[in-house]
């Protein structure tokens, strides 16, 4: 009988063997990626400064004063560039390990707390979801803090579930709660957690040690305290995030696997078919570490959601990557220790399958994951000038000229560009370039929407254009031979007051003027309410993901110099016509006191704007509120929407193809 049961045995093990190598390699591929990629994304060059001091001193002082961290994963890096210097590589490297050392984590934890088969299940996740796998290699403390959390949740395991007594898992523990709580502060939140979980798991033989070691943490993280103190006194509240509504959860399962039916679907048959299945035999085991995983996954983001509503908006993503291996557990915890071998190859090369099919194709991972501003604008833009005179070209940057300083010294360019970054140049001062501007080409990358409408104005032509996670970039130029890319309008109406018969427009022809010189008609207002155009959206624009252009020219009837009054807006209503959004320019805002013409422009970005997923339902409006009631006169009044940035924010949200 012995005998017999073996060879089974062994065949068992060398499946499960097969199935945790092939788990981990794709892991590693899909973390890796092309290492010839490899760029920094905003905030990892924000780690990159702040670890620039001669001193570490010196670096927890800037970060204490400038930043809402703790400062230990920013002592790591500073010590670890001190040895390994501050190539992308460099500083990237430890975070790939870190998320490598992740995956056998990941998948020993789901062994010990439930068995080989959920440990399996899990780590085919873990290794194929874009939520780990996006920060695998970032140099923040997202993945840094996961690792810290999942080696202290290990040995805290052996301690409790395992009833281990070594002293080596004592101290893992004591260490690794110490620099989860140094490294985020959602990763000292779980700590803290997973410390009071511990207390439903405890042994009366081992309860002072349990409160000892807590104590311990806590004396490791004092001298901490004051920097906390300060930078929770002084917190510049992260306004730059938006208040999460109760949409939040059920959109951060859709981002867990990959806003994709056929991802979640799977999920979903895979939860509800073990229990079915197996929940006769499984419910009543494991309860405490399934009730407990899921309880280790529901409490961060429950307080980061109630913080961020009812004190000050914290609550991101990134945030919840700690928690993340455990609502895996729980979901994959019905089923039981043994399953065919065939069973458990068919569920795990399906999951890797479709996570590894929806990740590249539906999340369009490869893609996305290094389309980051900085260097590609000096790769792009040193490409430019190599094929045409520096003295011919305009350059405007929106980003932080200190990161972007980084990437020019790697790619030893030296071009000099204008700065519009914290406050953008103001509109007036970009008016004056534009106006001024001899250059035949204009380069411009993360400036303002309503920026970009006027450049194109003065540089009307598409010679090249780059999208990215959180940034555009544009070559533009004054010569139509210059064009390479088309711009992408869907709607396009000018009204210049000549035929004022146009589908969507109110005029009242009674004000209507014409130049006795130049026979140019325009609209004279000198009422409150002017020229009026409304269009459901749907005409507007087939799609979410959109930019709407409005400018109008405008002038003062006075033959004294006055600047112009009175506000260029759009609104966005419901099929109920109730308002929705409200935007509005001031024309002090974009004007100088003189007799000519000049131009207002305001522009909207669909994404930017709550109505982003209900674009189609609703109706656009947009006039010129003459609220002072000053003598004006109108022309040239135009609105266009063209297709928007198919990448923006795609980091954490959905796709739409057209």
């Amino acid at each position: 009988m012995n005998e017999n049961m073996a060879p089974e045995s062994s065949q068992r093990m060398n499946s499960d063997q097969i199935l945790l190598l092939l788990c981990i390699l794709i892991g590693i591929g899909l973390r890796i990626g092309n290492p010839m990629d490899f760029s920094f994304i905003n905030d990892e060059l924000s780690t990159w400064s702040k670890v620039s001091y001669d001193s570490v001193g010196a670096v927890i002082e800037n970060i204490k004063q400038v930043d809402s961290h703790p400062v230990g994963m920013y002592v790591f890096v500073y010590y670890w560039t001190s040895i390994f210097g501050t190539s992308e590589w460099a500083i990237k490297l430890p975070f790939l390990l870190f998320s490598i050392a992740s995956l056998w984590l990941v998948y020993r934890l789901g062994t010990l707390w439930f068995s080989k088969t959920v440990g399996l299940i899990v780590l085919a996740y873990f290794s194929t979801l874009q939520f780990p796998i996006w920060w695998s290699h970032i140099a923040r403390q997202y993945q840094s803090g996961l690792f810290c959390t999942l080696l202290m949740a290990y040995c805290w395991t052996q301690l409790l579930m395992q009833q281990r007594t070594e002293k080596r898992y004592w101290i893992g523990f004591v260490v690794m709660g110490a620099a989860s709580m140094y490294n985020h502060y959602f990763s000292l939140i779980f700590a803290g957690i997973l410390g009071v979980w511990g207390f439903a798991w405890m042994r009366k033989e081992i309860l002072l040690k349990y409160v000892a070691a807590g104590i311990t943490m806590v004396v490791l993280f004092l001298p901490h305290l004051s920097i906390t103190t300060y930078q929770l006194l002084h917190a510049d509240g992260h306004l730059w995030y938006a208040i999460p509504t109760p949409s939040f959860f059920s959109n951060h399962l859709q981002y867990i696997f990959h806003y994709s039916f056929w991802c979640l679907g799977f999920a979903l048959l895979l939860l509800f078919g073990s229990i079915l299945k197996y929940g006769k035999q499984t419910f009543k085991k494991n309860q405490k570490a399934r009730w407990g995983s899921l309880f280790l996954f529901i409490t961060p983001i429950t307080f980061g959601y109630l913080y961020s509503v009812y004190k000050s908006p914290i609550l991101r993503e990134s945030h919840l990557l700690f928690s993340l291996p455990y609502f895996l557990f729980f979901w994959c915890s019905f089923f039981p220790k043994d399953i065919p071998s065939r069973m458990k190859f068919l569920l795990v090369g399906v999951i890797l399958g479709i996570n590894t099919t929806t990740l590249v194709v539906t999340r369009q991972h490869f893609k996305t994951v290094h389309t980051h501003p900085y260097e590609h604008f000096i790769k792009h833009t040193k490409a430019f000038l190599a094929a045409h005179e520096s003295k011919d070209v305009c350059i405007v940057l929106g980003e932080n000229p200190e990161y972007l300083q980084y990437y020019k010294d790697a790619y030893a360019s030296n071009f000099e560009h204008i700065e519009s970054f914290k406050p953008p140049i103001s509109f007036l001062e970009f008016r004056e370039i534009l106006e001024n501007s001899v250059t035949s080409y204009l380069i411009v990358g993360s400036i303002p929407e309503a920026h970009l409408q006027m450049a194109r104005y003065y540089y009307p032509y598409l010679y090249q254009r780059s999208y990215g996670i959180n940034y555009e970039y544009y070559i533009l130029s004054k010569n139509k031979e210059a064009q390479k890319v088309a711009w992408e309008f869907d709607f396009e109406i000018d009204m210049d007051f000549d035929k004022t018969e146009q589908a969507g427009w109110q005029i009242e022809k009674t004000n209507l003027r014409q130049d006795s010189i130049t026979a140019n008609t325009y609209y004279q207002q000198e009422g409150e309410w002017g020229p009026t155009f409304a269009m459901s959206l749907e005409q507007l624009t087939p799609r979410n993901n959109e930019f709407l252009d409005v400018a109008v020219d405008i002038r003062v009837v006075d033959t004294m110099l006055y600047q112009p009054q009175g506000t260029l807006v759009v609104e966005i209503r419901d099929e109920q016509d109730s308002l929705l959004v409200w935007k509005g320019v001031d024309a002090t805002a974009q004007t100088n006191a003189q007799r000519d013409w000049q131009r207002l422009y305001l522009s909207m970005r669909f994404a930017h704007e709550p109505i982003y997923n209900n674009v189609k339902k609703l109706k656009m409006k947009t006039f010129f509120w003459n609220r002072e009631k000053q003598a004006i006169q109108l022309d040239r009044f135009s609105i266009a929407t063209r297709k928007g940035n198919g990448l923006l924010y795609k980091d954490t949200n959905p796709f739409e193809f057209e």
